[in-house]
């Protein structure tokens, strides 16, 4: 057990007028306490009416991301022991607030799938009896952005995100994780991704400031990712200004 008092300071965000202030809460900080144990305690012991969002606990579902002294953070793997004493937790930036530390990122997200149709499609009809073999290199790049949790914090952190329509560090990667899929035999959806990663909206988009690398909680290494992003759509890009010059060439 800790000796340490922790002083809670909490955004408060409600009402029509969306009036804003803060909430402070003294806690006894407890061995292996987290930032969502600790809004359990308060709200379980000091204030029902506190809103944030949690679930998994296990930086698995990206729920309850919010801002801890600052700092874009998922609660539930944030530890109080490496925080000072006085914690400032706020909701993440860019979204829009549904109450105290609770966001609406389900638009966002709703509207990029939707967007970028970020599923495979097939062509040929699917064999149950015989499985889809893939080299052991690409599953692994498939995999590195497949991690992603669609936690939010990428987007929040990101200052091209505040303006604009720019799908942020996610929505990039996930973008290009569909492309790279073999599975995915549709040329109209490859060609809407091309369109999506190739656009301001997209890769040309991102100003290269890598805050997004700095907060991911899956330590995915969005830098590079967005880099071999770049690179192979505009492999593909270049490849097509080939096909159509040889084309004009022969007329």
């Amino acid at each position: 057990m800790n000796d340490r008092k922790l002083i809670v300071k909490i955004k408060r965000i409600s009402g029509r007028i969306r009036r804003e202030y803060f909430n402070d809460f003294i806690v006894d900080e407890q061995r292996g306490m987290s930032v969502l144990a600790l809004l359990d305690e308060i709200q379980t012991g000091q204030d029902s009416s506190i809103y944030y969002d949690g679930q998994c606990g296990c930086a698995n579902c990206g729920i309850c991301a919010i801002k801890i002294n600052g700092r874009p953070k998922l609660a539930c793997k944030t530890q109080t022991a490496d925080l000072p004493y006085e914690i400032v937790l706020e909701p993440l930036d860019f979204f829009p607030i549904v109450k105290d530390l609770a966001v609406d990122k389900s638009e966002f997200f709703n509207r990029l799938e939707q967007k970028m149709e970020a599923w495979v499609h097939r062509q040929k009809e699917f064999n149950p009896e015989k499985e889809d073999l893939m080299v052991p290199e690409l599953a692994d790049a498939l995999y590195e952005n497949e991690r992603c949790v669609k936690c939010g914090i990428c987007v929040s952190a990101c200052a091209a995100a505040s303006f604009g329509k720019f799908i942020g560090a996610s929505g990039c990667i996930t973008a290009h994780r569909f492309l790279q899929d073999p599975r995915n035999e549709d040329l109209g959806a490859r060609q809407k991704l091309i369109n999506i990663l190739s656009s301001d909206d997209g890769l040309w988009g991102c100003h290269a400031i890598e805050a997004c690398d700095n907060f991911c909680p899956k330590e995915i290494p969005l830098g590079r990712q967005l880099a071999l992003a770049r690179k192979e759509t505009l492999k593909i890009l270049f490849k097509e200004w080939l096909g159509l010059a040889k084309f004009w060439r022969r007329k």
